[in-house]
């Protein structure tokens, strides 16, 4: 494969722990009418995000908290620009890779009318649903199926707000690391177009697009759960929780001890009662497979502890087909790196 043939990008995604930065690209392939992007990975790396305080912002707990960054914005911008330095990364576009939290969501079932009136009726419904100041946001839409209800035809719809003035931020953050803002992007919508195609995960050939799969990353504050129903992303929720109480004090490493196996099952409890209360919206709904990603998904023997207490089976995406790594990638962690793989896809 000839890599310099496709335009590499860097994308980034802050966390509350540490900021993942990786340098690569996509490369999309039409198979029957479908499109199949070859993911390339020519160079990753880990900082350790430089806090300013002990939160992240969370837009869906108060959405109208004005956006205030949690990081010290010109030591992690001094960092990533030294590391590119050191690696000599000549990509200039950035895609930032945005947390669930900074987007406030909703699912609606609208009728079913042109983009354009649409769009105005999303607007009306959203003044009912969500205490927001329209103007503060920046909206938009994903129809992830049609309806009929009552015989009529309608759209199924996930409707997500993003604060304008977060948005800012970032386009400003990439300005000052000197590179050009090419897209925000938000992680569950990264692993919905990742995931929405039969597959090979781990060496295994799934069957995506007639199954349910739930994705669980277990990040360093905050778990957040996607779920996969036959390649449309139906459920996306966040819970507290995270790997951060668990940690060795070299921030790296993870704790194995009685503390850590309780956390992990309290984890589990409440996953659980979101499974059920997912299914429970349906007849004959059920999860297939649970998928883990994350910090977390490397903690010993938990895919043991979620098979067996929520008695679904359990694994960690340690690798997925079209995935192809530059010789001078040193290091990877699938796990760790999964949604800014997926943010390269720009579909």
């Amino acid at each position: 494969m000839l890599f310099n043939t496709v335009k590499e990008r860097i994308v980034i995604e802050i966390g509350s722990g540490w900021t993942k930065v990786l340098v690569g690209s996509s490369q999309g392939k039409k198979k029957n009418g479908l499109i199949h992007e070859n993911l390339i990975v020519k160079d990753t790396f880990l900082i350790k995000t430089p806090e300013a305080f002990d939160a992240e912002f969370d837009a869906q707990k108060d959405p109208e908290k004005s956006f205030i960054p949690y990081f010290i914005k010109d030591e992690l911008i001094s960092e990533i620009n030294e590391k590119l330095r050191e690696k000599k990364v000549k990509a200039v576009e950035v895609i930032m890779t945005l947390s669930d939290r900074s987007v406030v969501s909703r699912e609606m079932v609208l009728p079913k009318v042109e983009e354009e009136k649409l769009k105005d009726v999303i607007r009306y419904e959203l003044q009912e649903l969500l205490p927001i100041e329209q103007k503060k946001y920046v909206i938009d839409f994903k129809v992830i199926e049609e309806v009929k209800v009552s015989g009529v035809e309608k759209y199924k719809l996930i409707v997500a707000a993003l604060l304008k003035e977060e948005g800012q931020y970032y386009h400003g953050f990439i300005d000052e690391l000197g590179k050009e803002p090419y897209a925000l992007d938000v992680a569950s919508n990264s692993i919905s177009k990742l995931f929405d195609r039969n597959m090979k995960i781990n060496d295994t050939e799934r069957d995506v697009l007639n199954q349910t799969f739930a994705y669980v990353d277990i990040g360093y504050s905050n778990i957040k759960l996607h779920i996969i129903e036959k390649g449309i992303l139906k459920f996306t929720r966040n819970i507290e929780g995270g790997v951060k109480s668990i940690m060795a004090a070299d921030g790296v490493k993870i704790i194995e001890s009685e503390e850590s196996v309780e956390l992990v099952k309290k984890w589990i409890g409440s996953l659980e009662q979101m499974f059920k209360f997912f299914t429970s919206r349906e007849t004959d709904r059920k999860i297939n497979h649970i998928f883990l990603l994350g910090g977390g998904a490397l903690i010993p023997n938990i895919e043991e502890y979620f098979s067996e207490i929520i008695g679904v089976s359990t694994e960690t995406i340690e690798q997925i087909e079209n995935l192809d790594f530059h010789k001078d990638c040193s290091y990877f962690s699938l796990p760790l790196f999964l949604n800014t793989v997926a943010s390269l896809i720009r579909r």
